[in-house]
């Protein structure tokens, strides 16, 4: 799971990157075209860091460890 993880922050960062780059550097329709790339770029950074904590707290699980 934690392999998959960093597979969708590694699509989704270069499209935030990008679409960072043009809201910042453009106005007009360009801006709002840079802010949709980013969020569209967001999604699956997002997606990968939820997958990689749950499979942070399944490998704790697994331990056997206590939580507190």
């Amino acid at each position: 799971m934690a392999s998959s993880g960093g597979r969708f922050m590694a699509i989704g960062l270069p499209l935030v990157i990008v679409g960072i780059a043009i809201a910042l550097l453009l106005d007009g329709t360009a801006l709002g075209i840079g802010v949709a790339i980013a969020v569209l770029g967001a999604i699956p950074v997002v997606v990968g860091i939820a997958l990689t904590l749950s499979a942070g707290v399944q490998r704790r699980d697994r331990q056997g460890k206590p939580w507190a």
